[in-house]
């Protein structure tokens, strides 16, 4: 029995280190990739795709190893669950323009770039979407940048965005928390297209 969770272990660190390998391949830009456009009027506003915010985050078991090494309240079923519920109050959020709601889950920099485009949104007398169904939700990277832990969580959903209908959303949204900071709750402080 103990020989057969050795060797799923072992497994598992070597399928770590292959996805690790080729992420790091695959994952490079030559600069020939296209360019995101500009957010639609009640569209979310996200960066740009590039390479992962910090070389510390890694795919897959040895990025969650890492954050659970460094936050042993970690468990990753538990933090998917906390994603989505997040997921849908910030969607939420950012449709009504409830700055105040937002203030609490996200970082000043995203906070800052999501209350310009409720601004700018509201200045054209704009809706925000609505999240008719949250499609899936996976994590997809995980790390440690010092203190600060990280989780990439991709979202698929379909939105409704008023008079143009609905379209499906593929983000990639990262979660961080200082893990030696007494606060559990974590905040999104990235979000791409996936």
């Amino acid at each position: 029995m103990e020989s057969d969770t050795i060797q799923i272990l072992v497994l598992a660190f070597i399928a770590g280190i292959v996805l690790f390998r080729l992420y790091t391949t695959l994952g490079r830009r030559t600069g020939a990739e296209r360019r995101e456009p500009a957010p639609a009027q009640g569209e979310m506003p996200r960066e740009p795709e590039q390479a992962p915010a910090s070389p510390a985050v890694a795919p897959g078991v040895i990025g969650i190893a890492a954050v659970e090494r460094a936050d042993p309240n970690f468990e990753p079923g538990h933090f998917l669950q906390g994603a989505r519920a997040a997921y849908d109050l910030i969607v939420g959020a950012f449709a009504k323009g409830d700055r105040e709601a937002l203030r609490g889950l996200l970082t000043p920099r995203v906070y800052d770039s999501y209350v310009a485009t409720i601004d700018a949104r509201e200045a054209q007398g704009g809706v925000g979407p609505e999240i008719v169904r949250l499609k899936s939700a996976e994590i997809a990277d995980a790390g440690m940048n010092g203190d600060t832990a990280q989780v990439v969580v991709k979202f698929e959903a379909e939105l409704a965005e008023g008079a143009t209908g609905m379209r499906d959303a593929r983000e990639r949204w990262t979660f961080e928390r200082n893990v030696r900071s007494s606060d559990p709750n974590w905040l999104l402080s990235r979000v791409q297209a996936a």
